[in-house]
């Protein structure tokens, strides 16, 4: 990318947010121009005011992916990623830290991109990847992971909890080592330097 390109591109994307209204909009008239006849062109501006949409924000969502509505994201697309060969239908609720992802390993059991049915709820640092179909009013419960097909209004959780006791108490305050090298930690509701 061009210095010219990196410069306007934040101004681009004010613009694009100000005239479209919302990033969904935004990405709407970014298919129009950006593919045609199965061809993409990501030298266009808003291709480039799109992609930083997602990299403030520290996830990507495929320009290519296939979304049959507006997805809802409850704490906003912070750390998602979304593969741009997935398919996803209507009312998905995706939380954050969300990797929906393609599997292009030779040889596996369920090579390719995701496909989500309708009313799909995907809870925090759910993983979902490869190939599988995920059915209409699912539940993936926050952190599991899943790699296989999932019929029509089944859950998925993760594994099950392990507990483990300690006879001593934990130390389990934050402790912040700053860059000017003070440390402070965390008690009582404010920082304390130690």
């Amino acid at each position: 990318m061009s210095i010219f390109r990196k410069l306007i591109t934040p101004a681009a994307l004010a613009f694009y947010m100000l005239r479209y209204k919302t990033i969904w909009r935004v990405r709407e008239k970014m298919r129009e121009k950006c593919v045609a006849n199965g061809k993409v062109n990501t030298k266009k501006l808003i291709w480039d005011a799109y992609g930083r949409y997602f990299d403030k924000r520290c996830g990507f969502v495929g320009g290519l992916a296939e979304f049959a509505g507006e997805p809802c994201f409850p704490h906003g697309p912070f750390g998602v990623f979304i593969s741009n060969d997935a398919k996803i239908g209507r009312d998905a609720v995706i939380f954050q830290n969300v990797t929906i992802g393609s599997n292009t390993l030779e040889g596996t059991s369920k090579p390719g991109a995701p496909t989500i049915g309708d009313c799909v709820y995907i809870g925090a640092n759910a993983v979902i990847v490869g190939g599988v179909t995920i059915g209409d009013g699912c539940r993936i419960g926050a952190g599991a992971v899943v790699y296989g097909d999932m019929p029509p209004n089944s859950v998925a959780v993760s594994a099950p909890t392990r507990i483990i006791e300690r006879a001593e108490p934990m130390d389990n305050r934050y402790t912040q080592y700053l860059p000017n090298g003070a440390v402070r930690r965390f008690e009582d509701g404010t920082y304390h330097r130690i």
